[in-house]
C-alpha cells in the first residue's frame, strides 16, 4: 500500500465498524410499538398561541364570513359588468357593419340617381 491510500483505508475501516449490523436492545420493539400507539391515539393539541385560536372567536368568524360573502358578491358583479361590456362592444361592432353596408347602398343609389340625371340631361339637350 502506498501512503496516499492509508487515509482512505482508515476511513473504510471506520465506516465498516460504524455501519456493521448490531442486534437491537431487549424490549426495543415493544417500546417502539407502544410509543407509536400512544402517538396515534392522542390527537395533537392546538397550542394556545396558534393562529387558529384567532378563528375561534365569534366576531372573527362572522367577519371572515362577511369578507367571503362580499368577495363573492363583488366577483359576480365584476363578471356581469364584463359580460355587459362585451355584449355592448359586440352590438357596436354589428352596428358599425350595418352602417357601413347602409352607406355603401346609399352610395350605390346616389350613383344610380346621378347616372339617371346625366342620361336625362343628355337626352333633353339632344332633343332641343
Amino acid at each position: 500500500m502506498t501512503p496516499m491510500n492509508e487515509p482512505n483505508d482508515r476511513l473504510d475501516d471506520i465506516l465498516k465498524n460504524a455501519l456493521r449490523r448490531q442486534e437491537a436492545p431487549d424490549g426495543f420493539a415493544e417500546r417502539l410499538m407502544a410509543r407509536a400507539a400512544q402517538q396515534h391515539s392522542t390527537p395533537e393539541p392546538i397550542h394556545r398561541d396558534s393562529w387558529l385560536r384567532f378563528l375561534t372567536q365569534p366576531l372573527v368568524r362572522w367577519a371572515a364570513l362577511a369578507a367571503v360573502a362580499a368577495s363573492m358578491v363583488l366577483g359576480v358583479h365584476v363578471y356581469q359588468v364584463r359580460r355587459e361590456r362585451a355584449e355592448g362592444e359586440a352590438a357596436k361592432e354589428r352596428l358599425m357593419i350595418a352602417l357601413h353596408i347602409a352607406g355603401a347602398k346609399l352610395q350605390l343609389a346616389r350613383s344610380k340617381v346621378n347616372e339617371i340625371r346625366t342620361d336625362q340631361s343628355t337626352n333633353h339637350q339632344v332633343k332641343e
